[in-house]
């Protein structure tokens, strides 16, 4: 059983439990997650799926489907 974060309490209808690490997925555009402006950054850049860390951590994901959990 996966424990329930902050945003899932607060506004579940707008963030799944991995919506964190899958920024291209999202049924709401109360806060899009495909940009986002780094600490120190003027510009917007778009959001990389697993945060960037895709090579490292991806292998974790594999099994899962994609759009029906994020």
């Amino acid at each position: 059983r996966q424990p329930t974060t902050t945003w899932e309490a607060e506004a579940p209808a707008y963030y799944a439990f991995y919506s964190n690490v899958n920024p291209g997925r999202t049924d709401s555009t109360y806060r899009d997650q495909s940009m986002e402006r780094r600490l120190g950054e003027f510009f917007m850049r778009k959001t990389l799926v697993f945060n960037g860390y895709a090579d490292q951590v991806g292998s974790l994901y594999a099994s899962m489907n994609l759009q029906k959990s994020f």
